[in-house]
């Protein structure tokens, strides 16, 4: 009895972090996420599931082990002979052990992501060696038992001890910490020491097909492929009924898996999941029909976050089990988007775009979907948007009217141009106001039945969402327009006062405004937060309780209490709820409803509660429940991971993968880290990510940080990829972390590498550059200090040449001084030359005019005495006239003057007396006739003979001018 104690605790802390987490809802069918070989790219088949510390989900496909990182698939590696995968097992270290077809070994990842295979078949004897699949792979301590029909392979310090059968074993079974083996020729067998043990009186089992052994209080529990369930306990045999013998014994039992509660997870051939309680009771039965996309379950596996692995014949199948959301469907799945949900009289109306449908919901909540589906309502095919229960009355409200339900059928009430929705008119649950398309409708019951009235004057808007408040105003909200508050007259026949509130009153916007009745007070639902309005200024104000916990970013779409005064809110994206806690404190919870993002019908989202804790989402993809009841924890914590790194130049070098043979695999040491130094021309990397999070996986979002390259991290995104071009030299750590759709932020990967410089900036490039520096500096002190030579000697010869030019210079400005003062002698002596001249002309004018006058006395006295003093005189005179003294002064001067011109003149034309030479002195100094005639003494006309007789002299024709001949001479 303590032996048998002390494995039921075993069990128990065995199954204990299942237990915790991988609970299944009774009520409607949890989500399910398929993929099919189209998706992850390999063979159809698969036969087992596990996941590593990390989080990493590994699948024994028929094409290798299959890899899935929540973004990716790949094959990561296939046994030696490449034959089909069909058993995993992995222990504390991440060291994979494999079963295949005909062999076995293990697997572990390189530093460089590939995952390297051993095969260990080759311990075994020749004769050892011709086995078929390994069905079953355990890890037990120091020892790894691998299964087959034909052998038990038992693997232990690097040797194998083989078990044999004398025909063949049947299944391997571990229970807790035994292991059973069925044989086809001995029953139930124990395996102990290495050995197998019979189990006594268990040849009755023999034959039965066992597929599947748990340990219960009641014994052990067997799972037969086609008699049902049997429990074994004290050699006694008995039959376990359940309500679900007539599918498990027609559809074959392929295997099971231990779930909480004491619920068994059972995979069939033919029909897919069937999970039962402990009772035996039927909690789901989850076919294609359901949403599994096949109904041949090979095997079944729970992860860390709770979710259930379903490896079947074609795909693979992830079932959220542990969520409290599931999904209302039955056999026929016809409705599509959901307007309204209503439970009324045990059943459970949906208000669809395709007409209304109604299902039992008793016999569907207590799992008898088989006869439970939803039915449409005949008469009712068009939009329906709304319906209630009004006294005790089913109404609906449809394109095409009003109309009241009863059970199965509908009656149209009253035809009316579009119906919304009603409410009852406070202090009078007689009347029943109906909002329409193109304004307001009276209902009022008589004789327990509701007739329609009237449509109700002065108001001609569409009125989709009304509330009314404690004081009979009637609340409208319109989407595009505003807030309309209404209030009737006394007989209900026409609007008698209109108020109307907009963006102009305190609102946010004038757009996208709701309105709500919560705790008996009216709230507006904006772009911007809940608002009420203020009692004294009538303003649209902020409300303050909402306003701390929904904040004022969001749009607040829809408020609704429940029958616990518990308020439901969508606001933005996010659902969520608002716990009414002990001493009025409020609690938010949002995380359970994060599946609901994107889901609604935009501006029609709804939620039903019940008094007895369902809930129900209208969703564009069917009808959602949830119960309270369920928990699930939401922080767990998961990894990110970067799946791929490689350089996008050379096209796609691989750095980092674990796809199956695109790296070399001869690593020294699977632990070794990587970190590669990258040449300068691999300067481009492109990065693959992806989060071990697989609870809508497709909403993750990642934000990446390349440190050495990057300032801080990148905004989230959903993008798995990431490429970085032409980084320059440095040390690199790429990092990225994941949230997923519960904001909880995964551990964070990171991958360092290195740039090396290009090699025109290596060390030794800079070693060259130093020395040809050196060799440069060298060169130009030599060059500087022989151009220093050439520029002394230079500067040498310049200096010479500058004195010698200087000196030139001197010489020339001193000829330049002696040629001024040359100029100025000459000038000086022309202006006395020109002087004397002028003197000379007139003392001899004047002595001209003596003569003349000496000769006019002449005439008139005729005495010797004057006439001998006068004659002296006149000879004194003509001696003047003749100047010889101041010629010879003035040809000295002149020829001076005029280089020689006298002694040239004489030496070209000797036959030129000496006054033709004075008068060729005179032209040459460019005198004219009437200044030369007193010069030489002589009339006007007789320097006109000279001229002529000279003009003969020089040979000179007699058109020549001889003054321009004496100038050029």
């Amino acid at each position: 009895m303590t032996k048998y104690i002390r494995r039921l605790l075993v069990v128990s802390i065995f199954f204990l972090p299942y237990i915790s987490i991988a609970q299944i809802k009774k009520t409607g069918v949890p989500f399910i996420t398929n993929y099919n070989p189209k998706s992850y790219k390999a063979a159809s088949e698969n036969w087992d599931v596990l996941q590593d510390s990390r989080g990493m989900m590994f699948f024994a496909n028929h094409f290798g082990i299959m890899q899935f990182d929540g973004v990716r698939w790949n094959i990561v590696t296939q046994p030696d002979n490449k034959s089909m995968v069909r058993s995993l097992a992995i222990d504390k270290k991440d060291k994979m052990y494999v079963g295949a077809q005909g062999d076995f070994g293990y697997v572990v990842q390189l530093c460089n992501g590939q995952y390297k295979y051993t095969s260990l078949v080759n311990l075994l004897p020749a004769s050892d060696r011709n086995f078929g699949d390994v069905l079953h792979t355990v890890i037990r301590k120091d020892e790894v038992v691998f299964f087959s029909v034909e052998r038990i392979f038992i693997y232990k310090h690097n040797k194998i001890k083989v078990l044999k059968s004398a025909v063949n074993f049947d299944e391997f079974f571990e229970v807790g910490p035994e292991i059973y083996v069925s044989d086809n020729t001995k029953g139930l067998l124990k395996l102990e020491n290495d050995v197998l043990v019979p189990i006594p009186d268990s040849e009755q089992l023999m034959g039965m097909k066992i597929r599947k052994i748990f340990e219960t209080k009641n014994g052990l529990l067997l799972l037969t492929q086609k008699n049902g369930l049997f429990t074994y306990k004290n050699s006694q045999l008995k039959a376990f009924v359940t309500e679900a013998d007539y599918l498990l014994k027609q559809n074959q039992i392929t295997t099971g898996v231990l779930l909480s509660d004491g619920y068994f997870g059972i995979g069939t051939r033919q029909t897919g999941l069937v999970v039962l309680d402990s009772e035996g009771q039927l909690i789901q039965h989850i076919n294609k029909q359901m949403g599994l996309q096949n109904e041949y379950v090979t095997n079944l596996k729970t992860d860390k976050e709770g979710n259930l692995w379903v490896t079947l014949k074609e795909g693979i199948s992830l079932i959220q089990i542990s969520s409290p959301l599931s999904r209302i469907l039955d056999t026929s799945n016809a409705e599509t988007k959901i307007y309204c949900s209503q439970i009324y009289q045990d059943k459970l109306y949906i208000a669809t775009d395709n007409g209304l449908f109604w299902l039992d919901w008793q016999a569907y909540k207590n799992g008898k979907r088989e006869n439970a589906h939803f039915q449409h309502i005949s008469g009712m095919s068009e939009n329906v948007w709304n319906i209630g229960v009004f006294g005790n009355s089913l109404l609906a409200f449809e394109k095409n009217g009003i109309f009241e339900i009863n059970g199965a059928s509908a009656k149209l009430l009253a035809k009316v141009d579009g119906a919304w929705q009603g409410v009852l008119i406070p202090n009078h649950p007689d009347l029943l106001l109906v909002g329409g398309y193109t304004g307001l409708y009276l209902m009022k019951k008589i004789n327990n039945a509701w007739v329609y009235q009237h449509k109700i004057k002065g108001f001609e808007e569409s009125s989709r969402i009304i509330v009314t408040d404690a004081a009979g105003n009637i609340w409208i909200a319109h989407g595009y327009k505003g807030i309309y508050k209404l209030k009737f007259n006394k007989t209900f026949e026409a609007v008698s006062n209109i108020v109307f509130y907009n963006q102009a009153d305190g609102f946010p916007s004038s757009l996208f405004l709701n309105t709500f009745k919560i705790n008996n007070q009216i709230l507006f639902g904006t772009t911007k937060g809940v608002y009420k309005q203020e009692a004294t200024s009538k303003k649209m104000v902020p409300d303050p309780v909402f306003r701390k916990y929904l904040g004022m970013e969001s749009h607040i779409r829809l408020l609704k209490a429940d029958h616990q005064n518990n308020i439901w809110y969508v606001s933005g994206e996010n659902t969520g709820k608002i716990n009414q806690k002990k001493q009025g404190n409020l609690h938010l919870e949002e995380l359970p409803f994060r599946k609901l993002r994107y889901l609604y019908i935009p501006g029609f989202e709804n939620i039903q509660t019940t008094a007895s804790g369902d809930v129900f989402f209208g969703t564009q993809d069917g009808l959602i429940h949830y119960n309270s009841t369920k928990r699930k924890t939401y922080q767990t914590r998961y990894k990110s991971i970067i799946s791929e790194v490689k350089c996008i130049f050379p096209k796609d070098s691989l750095l980092f993968s674990s796809r199956y043979d695109v790296l070399p695999t001869n690593m020294d040491s699977p632990h070794e880290r990587l970190s590669p130094v990258l040449s300068y021309s691999n300067n481009s990397l492109h990065f693959s990510f992806a989060a071990l999070c697989y609870d809508e996986a497709d909403a993750t979002k990642y934000e990446y940080w390349l440190e050495g390259f990057e300032p801080k991290w990148s905004d989230w995104s959903l993008q798995t990829e990431k490429e970085y071009t032409n980084l320059p030299e440095n040390e690199y750590v790429f990092h990225v972390r994941a949230k997923n759709i519960y904001d909880v932020v995964s551990e964070e990967a990171v991958f360092r590498f290195e740039v090396s410089p290009p090699w025109y900036r290596t060390s030794w490039a800079y070693i060259l550059y130093l020395s040809l520096f050196g060799i440069l500096i060298y060169t130009i002190i030599k060059y500087q200090k022989n151009q220093a030579e050439r520029k002394r000697s230079q500067l040498i010869i310049n200096q010479e040449k500058e004195l010698l030019f200087t000196r030139a210079e001197f010489n020339e400005q001193k000829l330049l001084l002696e040629k001024e003062n040359l100029e100025a002698t000459i000038n000086l002596k022309n202006a006395k030359v020109a002087s004397n001249t002028v003197n000379l002309i007139h003392l001899n004018e004047i002595l001209l005019s003596i003569k003349e006058l000496i000769t006019e006395i002449k005439k008139e006295k005729d005495s010797a005495a004057n006439l001998n003093i006068l004659t002296k005189i006149n000879r004194i005179i003509d001696h003047e006239l003749q100047g010889d003294q101041h010629w010879n002064e003035f040809e000295e001067i002149f020829n001076q003057l005029h280089d020689n011109f006298m002694q040239r003149l004489k030496t070209s034309f000797p036959e030129l007396t000496p006054r033709d030479m004075r008068l060729c002195a005179y032209l040459r100094m460019n005198f004219n006739t009437k200044e030369i005639a007193p010069l030489l003494g002589i009339s006007v006309r007789g320097v006109e003979d000279t001229r002529y007789r000279i003009r003969k002299k020089l040979q000179l024709s007699s058109e020549a001018n001889i003054t321009e001949f004496i100038l050029n001479f």
